[in-house]
Parts: C-alpha cells; sequence; structure tokens
C-alpha cells in the first residue's frame, strides 16, 4: 500500500520534520542510555537523581525535581526504591522540618563514580556522527530554541 504524503507548506512541513527528528533521536538516545544503565539495575531517572546529587551535592527534593525533570509523582517511588537499595539516604531539613534533604550514600556516590564514565562514553559513542563543530551549533540552536539567548524575552 502507497502512502499519500500530504502537503502543509514548505515552513510547516519543515517544523513537522524538526518535531519528527527530536523525537527520534531522543528516543535513541533514551533507549542507548536505558541499555546501558540496565546492567547497573537503574532506570533513566534514578540515573539521574544519582548524578545530579554528585554534581550537585545534596538537595531538597522540590529542587531534585526541577533539576532532574521529573514529576513530584514520579519522584517519591524513585527515591523510596534509591533510598531502600542504600544508594541515597533522606534527612529533615534543619531549617524547615517539612521539607527533606537528599544525600548520596557511600554505596551511591560509587556506584555514580562506576556509571557515570560508562555514560559518558555512551554518550561518545551515540554523538560520534556530529564534529565538535556541529555539536557546538547543536547547542546554540537548543538555547535559542529555549529561549536562553534571547536577551528581549518579552519583545
Amino acid at each position: 500500500m502507497k502512502t499519500k504524503k500530504r502537503n502543509y507548506g514548505k515552513s510547516n512541513d519543515l517544523n513537522l520534520r524538526i518535531v519528527i527528528g527530536f523525537a527520534r533521536n531522543y528516543l535513541a538516545l533514551e533507549r542507548a542510555a536505558q541499555r546501558m544503565l540496565s546492567r547497573y539495575d537503574l532506570t533513566l531517572t534514578q540515573f539521574s537523581v544519582l548524578e545530579t546529587l554528585f554534581h550537585l551535592g545534596e538537595m531538597k527534593i522540590c529542587t531534585l525535581i526541577e533539576k532532574t525533570l521529573t514529576t513530584a509523582g514520579n519522584m517519591t517511588v524513585v527515591i523510596k526504591n534509591l533510598e531502600r537499595g542504600g544508594l541515597i539516604q533522606k534527612y529533615h531539613d534543619p531549617e524547615d522540618k517539612r521539607a527533606s534533604i537528599i544525600t548520596l550514600t557511600d554505596k551511591g556516590l560509587d556506584l555514580i563514580k562506576d556509571v557515570f564514565p560508562v555514560h559518558l562514553e555512551n554518550l561518545s559513542s551515540e554523538l560520534n556522527l556530529l564534529s565538535q563543530k556541529e555539536k557546538e551549533e547543536l547547542v546554540s540552536l537548543l538555547k535559542k530554541m529555549s529561549g536562553k539567548n534571547n536577551q528581549n524575552k518579552g519583545d
């Protein structure tokens, strides 16, 4: 069966191709990361929590949610599982007893120190088709899309 290609105008067709390209590439990167992380019995979100704590230090759960781009409901389960595995610990914020602070345990620190270099190798392998210059251009374009390079957001 032959599929019919619809045309929505040059600009719209290009926008659709960009979104599809982003989605396909994101899924490919996510699948590669998940395959690698499964060797360590970690999910992508669990890895993200460990990596964030490793690079930024202990933090409140609300900050961790923001930094890892996850939801509060999902984070509750992730924290519980990492805590059960002895990879993180949670304690009450001395300045605000309603808030909890999450920190890596020695076991969690050892694990992320083992996993992170493998993660870097995995990214290098997945992104090796792009030159250094192309990667820098891509980062610049992504920042532009998210408004980070736009000095006059309100204009």
